[in-house]
C-alpha cells in the first residue's frame, strides 16, 4: 500500500505573506525607529544644549583642540577680532574668549569648535583671494558659534554612536547601517546649519564693510567644479550654487549694497600662494 502524506492546510512556520510585502514591512519598521531616535537625539541635544555652560564648552574645545596641529596665525586673529568688534552688544557671542588658528592640511574648509575656536586649513587660505572672502569665512564660523551648532553635531555624532550601540550591538552590522542611515539625516539637518550661518556671516560681512561685496565670491569660483546637485542630497554642506542663490537673496531682500572687495593683506598670505 502506497504512503501519501496529507497536505497541510495551516503551517506556522510558513509565512503565507509575500516576501517583498514582509520585507516593507521590515524596512518601513526599520525606518520608523531611526526617525524617531534622531527625533529623540535632537530633543535632547536641544535641551543639552541650553543647559551647558561656556565654562564646559570651553573644556570640551581644549580636547577638540587636540585632534588638530595648529598653530597661532596674529593675522588671522586680528580679522577675527575686527569682526567682533561689530557684534551687537546684546549678542551672545560675547561670552566667548574667541582664538583662531591654523593648520597645516590641503583641505578647503574651516571649522568651529567649543569654546570659541577656529580652525582655518591652510587649503582654504590657499583659495582665498580678498579680505572680504576671508571675512565672510570667519563670519560664518561664528554664526556657528551664534547657534551652537558645534555642540549640536557633537551631541548628535555622540548620541548616534550610543544608541546603535545599545540597540544592536558594537560590531553589528545593522548597528553600521542605522548608524549610516542616522548620519545621513544628521547631514541634512547640517546643512541647514550652514545655510543659517551663511546668513549670519552675510550680515555680520556686511556690518564690517557696510557693504556685501564678496559673500559670494568663494562659493561661485567653486561652483563649476561642484558637479551636480543631487551629489549633495546627504552632503554636509549645500551645493556652492544653492548657497549664491539665497545669500544674494537675502542681499536683496535687505538691500545690501555690492561694492568692490579689498585685496588680501601680505600678512595673511601663505608663502607658497600663487
Amino acid at each position: 500500500m502506497k504512503f501519501t502524506p496529507k497536505q497541510l492546510q495551516k503551517n506556522v512556520n510558513v509565512s503565507t505573506t509575500h516576501p517583498l510585502v514582509e520585507l516593507l514591512w521590515m524596512v518601513g519598521g526599520l525606518t520608523f525607529i531611526i526617525g524617531l531616535v534622531f527625533i529623540l537625539l535632537g530633543i535632547t541635544t536641544d535641551w543639552a544644549i541650553a543647559k551647558t555652560p561656556v565654562r564646559i564648552e570651553t573644556w570640551i574645545g581644549k580636547l577638540a583642540l587636540k585632534e588638530f596641529t595648529t598653530n597661532n596665525n596674529p593675522p588671522l586673529q586680528q580679522r577675527l577680532q575686527e569682526l567682533l568688534e561689530h557684534l551687537p552688544a546684546d549678542s551672545p557671542l560675547h561670552q566667548y574668549q574667541f582664538q583662531v588658528y591654523l593648520a597645516a592640511s590641503e583641505e578647503v574648509n574651516a571649522i568651529a569648535l567649543p569654546g570659541g575656536n577656529i580652525v582655518v586649513f591652510s587649503g582654504l587660505l590657499q583659495e582665498v583671494e580678498s579680505e572680504n572672502e576671508l571675512a565672510m569665512v570667519l563670519a560664518h564660523e561664528l554664526g556657528h558659534f551664534a547657534h551652537r551648532d558645534h555642540l549640536r553635531g557633537l551631541g548628535r555624532g555622540l548620541g548616534i554612536t550610543v544608541a546603535t550601540a545599545m540597540l544592536f550591538g558594537e560590531s553589528s552590522s545593522t548597528s553600521g547601517l542605522v548608524s549610516s542611515a542616522l548620519l545621513s539625516f544628521n547631514n541634512r539637518y547640517s546643512q541647514r546649519q550652514e545655510a543659517a550661518a551663511d546668513r549670519f556671516g552675510l550680515d555680520l560681512l556686511t556690518k564690517r564693510y557696510g557693504h556685501a561685496g564678496g559673500a559670494t565670491d568663494f562659493f561661485a569660483r567653486h561652483n563649476a567644479d561642484a558637479g551636480a546637485k543631487t551629489a549633495y542630497i546627504l552632503a554636509s554642506h549645500p551645493h556652492p550654487q544653492a548657497r549664491i542663490t539665497a545669500l544674494e537673496q537675502q542681499i536683496t531682500a535687505k538691500q545690501y549694497k555690492n561694492e568692490t572687495t579689498e585685496a588680501l593683506r601680505d600678512d595673511v598670505k601663505l608663502e607658497d600662494k600663487e
